[in-house]
């Protein structure tokens, strides 16, 4: 479990950890080169791509959980008309809101603070909404492709787009701010160039069908569309909080102590997006197998999986909390903070900040959990109570108080909604939110090298007689133990220590789902050649069983996930 976690985990953390570089990229070329004004434009810009996010994110999350859902069930169609739905539409929200945006720009940065006509600030900020509005449509498309191939089992290939993707946008910031002068605009630029390649490198694994992901022409399903959006919103709707919250906080900075605040403000925005961005990867690693295992009904892996995802979260929290601790001054100078009252201003702020970092980590595991078990009211709970409620609350209530007090509001958000969550475990009693067994499931482990065959099959004839199945739904039940998981022991595995999980559960219409889970080698029973099978010359004697199973059986799929076998088969 520990080894299939970290194989996900870490090409994950690698391209999250790369977009937030990526992020931070913007901040300390424009903070060094254009100075504090840069800074404050960027951030008063920031709620532009807040609003895209939301749309982005919510779709992106939620359409790859329903594609998920749909490859486990082995309806690969489905999963193609999700992914289509949520790219066209998507795209074409982009483009009629920066249409919009374009032609009442002077009125989106009224609204957004940049101050008055003419100003250099407002000069900033125009430059860089209007690179924003224009190359959206580019930038916020590689979500869909992103969250979608990496469900579609190929992390590495998602997680090295992303990374190539946030590397070009170093580079090229560095080359359109830096070298050739182009102001905070530049930084925008650079992302979309990234963008550009990134989504180049994710078609190689559409068109070259590395996966079950294919382009297709599909009918708008509005409602499909709506309910990936409810999916993900509650991940997502961190953005609409975001984009509420630094509007407050950009114009109450801006009382209290002007561009400074605001600056500031920027820099630990951008020191939280790292590490949120060291959650999301732990998220990214944690979803997709917790899906897996609770259509399985295995909460013990479900557990072990949280246990590890828990401990992997505490130790980046630790790591950032003491390199933010001992280091806030070279954060600081990083982003371009030069004079003593810019660098007294910016450390205290930055370890205020560490001090709720810990707490932040597990507000986050938590609620991605939660999310994967489809609790969705829990997960937007916390979303709501993190990036809204509290952190909007403390900073009305602390910012007045002056800019000192105003950093507290990290660190008293994320308490806050910590002991919210452990009150309303409390009274409901569990942290997990497992349904108990309650032995309406059968599961069985058959290990390589000692594998009881007969047993197992007796044993789900039992079960099978249990639930009151019909005597041909138990034949096919006990050929598909027989045949299928015989042929995975007998040629899919080269050592004697693997192992074979088989999970039978019930559905409401009668049918029963067979859930195939090892560890032995890339091996698709259902992909043998079953037309030269000859009974005449015995050939081909071992596939038979797997051609009446495949003509019977409802739905079948496998693919290769998380350096496990998982083959699903409903009768």
């Amino acid at each position: 479990m520990r080894k299939a976690f970290r194989s996900f985990f870490m090409p994950s953390l690698l391209s999250c950890m790369g977009l937030a570089v990526g992020g931070l990229a913007d901040c300390v070329f424009v903070g060094n080169v254009v100075g504090m004004t840069g800074l404050t434009a960027l951030n008063i810009s920031q709620p532009v791509y807040m609003l895209f996010n939301t749309i982005s994110y919510s779709l992106s999350i939620g359409g790859s959980i329903r594609y998920s859902a749909a490859l486990g069930d082995g309806k690969t169609e489905e999963g193609n008309r999700i992914f289509a739905n949520v790219l066209g539409i998507a795209l074409g929200l982009y483009l009629t809101l920066c249409a919009l945006g374009l032609l009442f720009l002077p009125q989106v940065l009224t609204f957004l603070g940049a101050g008055e006509p003419g100003t250099e600030v407002w000069t900033n900020c125009e430059s860089v909404v209007r690179a924003q509005l224009l190359l959206v449509p580019l930038m916020f498309c590689q979500g869909p492709f992103y969250y979608f191939i990496n469900s579609d089992n190929n992390p590495k290939l998602a997680g090295a787009a992303l990374l190539t993707s946030n590397t070009l946008d170093i580079i090229f910031n560095y080359i359109f701010v830096v070298l050739l002068r182009l102001g905070p605009a530049g930084s925008v630029y650079s992302t979309g160039v990234g963008a550009a390649v990134m989504i180049c490198i994710s078609l190689t694994h559409i068109l070259g069908k590395k996966g079950c992901l294919r382009f297709t022409a599909a009918s708008w399903d509005w409602c499909g569309v709506a309910k990936s959006f409810r999916m993900g919103f509650a991940t997502s709707v961190q953005y609409v909080y975001q984009f509420a919250t630094i509007l407050v906080c950009n114009h109450l900075l801006m009382h209290i102590a002007g561009n400074l605040g605001v600056a500031v403000f920027g820099i630990v925005f951008n020191v939280a997006l790292l590490a949120s961005s060291a959650y999301d990867a732990v998220s990214m690693a944690l979803q997709p197998m917790v899906s897996t295992f609770n259509g399985e009904r295995n909460n013990e892996n479900i557990r072990d999986l949280l246990r590890e995802a828990f401990w992997v979260t505490m130790a980046i929290s630790c790591f950032l909390m003491m390199m933010l601790l001992l280091f806030p001054e070279q954060v600081c100078l990083a982003f371009g903070l030069r004079g003593f009252s810019e660098l007294t201003a910016g450390a205290d702020a930055v370890r205020i900040y560490a001090a709720g970092i810990v707490f932040s980590g597990i507000n986050m595991l938590m609620t991605y959990y939660y999310q994967a078990l489809e609790k969705e009211s829990m997960s937007f709970l916390l979303f709501t109570l993190r990036n809204f409620v509290f952190f909007l609350a403390f900073s009305l209530l602390l910012g007045w108080m002056g800019l000192d007090a105003f950093w507290w509001i990290y660190p008293a958000t994320e308490i806050s909604t910590l002991l919210v969550m452990i009150f309303y475990n409390q009274k409901k009693h569990s942290w997990t939110y497992l349904k108990p067994d309650d032995g309406n499931v059968y599961r069985a482990f058959l290990y390589s090298g000692t594998a009881d065959l007969g047993r197992v099959e007796r044993e789900v004839d039992a079960y099978m007689e249990q639930r009151g199945a019909s005597v041909k739904q138990t034949y096919f039940v006990s050929m598909m133990v027989e045949e299928v998981c015989g042929v995975i022991l007998s040629k899919a595995f080269y050592t004697k220590d693997g192992y074979l999980q088989l999970t039978i559960v019930p559905q409401n219409d009668g049918d029963m789902t067979l859930h195939l889970r090892d560890n032995a080698k890339k091996f698709n029973p259902f992909a043998l050649n079953t037309d030269g099978i000859s009974l005449e010359q015995e050939t081909g004697l071992d596939a038979i069983g797997i051609k009446v199973i495949k003509s019977r059986a409802k739905d079948f799929f496998y693919r290769r996930y998380a350096g496990f076998n998982t083959l699903v088969v409903r009768i």
